[in-house]
């Protein structure tokens, strides 16, 4: 898992992997990591976390997930989203019970968003704002739902789905891993040749619009191309944020 800059090349079998993290243009601390790793049965994990809280206690949040992903034992067959959101709950715990210990890690958090590719199928975990889409047939897929209090309202009717994009609730955060109380979303799904899939933190997504992601991802261009150019788009429009991001291109036979 990376600790803040820097790249990641893999080929796994039929996959190409590559990961990529920049500081952006206006923070002074990397506060993302990311992950590629295959585990003893073979299958992919891969990883996003964004730290939150600020300074020293959203870095550390992000090491302490970074610590877990990395032992983690591989997940028993059928049972992939049940450990999975098992895995986010213990880690939820793990950091909140660090904070209650050190008064200087209070309100340390990360979000996470973790993928695991078994055979031919996706397995995933969500908890907070960043995101799992995939690429399939030209179109751009948004996998995760952004946990933030905007769409709590919109599920309570509160405000529409129009209002919420220009609502101050987008980018207030519903659920977080390291507060105690986290609520993981969990799903799998079937992979096809030639899907691509992308994991990024809001630094993408928040400074890139779809449209412009969608090209970008649809040009003909090697992976590491692909995943640099997103990030320079989202330095190019103010890189307001750490932007990180993980790609996994599947190439025949799965």
């Amino acid at each position: 898992m990376n600790k803040g800059s820097g790249r990641t090349r893999l080929t796994i079998d039929n996959v190409d992997l590559y990961g990529s993290t920049h500081l952006g243009l206006i923070r002074k601390t990397n506060e993302d990591r990311y992950m590629i790793r295959q585990m003893e049965d073979k299958s992919i994990l891969m990883a996003v976390a964004d730290g939150l809280g600020g300074g020293v206690s959203s870095d550390y949040a992000a090491e302490i997930t970074k610590a877990k992903l990395v032992g983690i034992k591989p997940f028993t067959t059928g049972r992939e989203r049940q450990e999975l959101n098992q895995m986010a709950r213990d880690l939820d715990l793990i950091i909140s019970n660090k904070a209650e210990k050190y008064p200087e890690l209070e309100a340390m958090a990360t979000t996470l968003v973790c993928a695991i590719l078994k055979k031919d199928h996706i397995h995933w975990v969500n908890v907070g704002d960043s995101r799992l889409y995939v690429l399939r047939d030209r179109k751009l897929v948004q996998v995760t739902e952004d946990q933030t209090l905007a769409r709590f309202l919109v599920e309570e009717g509160e405000i529409t789905p129009e209002q919420a994009k220009e609502h101050y609730s987008i980018n207030v955060l519903d659920q977080c891993v390291g507060y105690g109380e986290c609520e993981p979303e969990t799903a799998t799904f079937e992979i096809r040749k030639n899907d691509v899939l992308i994991l990024s933190t809001d630094g993408l997504h928040k400074m890139v619009s779809p449209k412009t992601i969608l090209s970008i991802l649809n040009a003909a261009t090697p992976i590491e191309e692909k995943t640099e150019a997103l990030i320079r788009a989202a330095l190019d429009s103010g890189g307001k944020d750490n932007v990180t991001i993980v790609m996994a291109i599947i190439s025949p036979p799965l």
